[in-house]
């Protein structure tokens, strides 16, 4: 059985590393660092599928080219699809896919992450451990229990971070343009009113 082809764009190592180790030869896949874009067009020829991924531009033009290429399926390694002309690929018969959604507990988690390293200076510490300079002079930070976090957006996400932040003893002040009467957050309103429990 031939394996079908796919033009796989914007490669970084990591991600052959983890589909080559999920492909297991099921798909011919050929792996280019650029992105897709009009110029990078011929890359695809005789490929039934291309993967892109946020920084693509994929206009009319990319669609149609694609298209004229054998291209059946673009596949978006990204949640996002703002780059892509939906309406030219319906009209062109590319169907389009993408990745439903990234872990929210992975996003949080991050955001976390970056508070910490934010608040304890851990990445000017990195730097510093690195030229044997083990001064602690500039890299005090503060203890988040007892402080406020103030959370814009309370999805999947918003409300995760919210969780991470009530696990540091900190008190959580959130703001959503459709607030969500059952995550039991302290809403703040938009104009300068009293925050209000929903």
């Amino acid at each position: 059985m031939e394996l079908k082809k796919v033009a796989f764009f914007d490669t970084k190592p990591y991600d052959k590393e983890s589909f080559e180790r999920l492909n297991s030869g099921r798909y011919d896949i050929r792996y280019f660092e650029t992105r897709l874009t009009a110029a990078a067009l011929p890359l695809a020829d005789g490929c039934d599928a291309a993967c892109a991924f946020v920084n693509a531009e994929i206009d009319r033009a990319v669609v149609e080219g694609l298209v004229a290429r054998g291209v059946k399926v673009l596949a978006m390694r990204c949640a996002g699809y703002n780059n892509v002309d939906f309406k030219a690929a319906y009209e062109a018969g590319l169907t389009v896919v993408r990745v439903p959604a990234y872990s929210p507990y992975a996003v949080a988690e991050h955001a976390a992450a970056l508070l910490l390293s934010l608040n304890r200076h851990i990445h000017k510490a990195a730097a510093r451990t690195r030229d044997f300079n083990f001064s602690l002079a500039g890299l005090t930070g503060f203890d988040l229990h007892g402080k406020t976090a103030g959370v814009v957006g309370t999805g999947k996400i918003g409300r995760i971070f919210a969780d991470i932040c009530r696990g540091f003893g900190m008190k959580v002040l959130a703001y959503d343009a459709f607030p969500n009467p059952t995550t039991g957050l302290e809403y703040a309103s938009p104009r300068n009113e009293a925050p209000h429990q929903r």
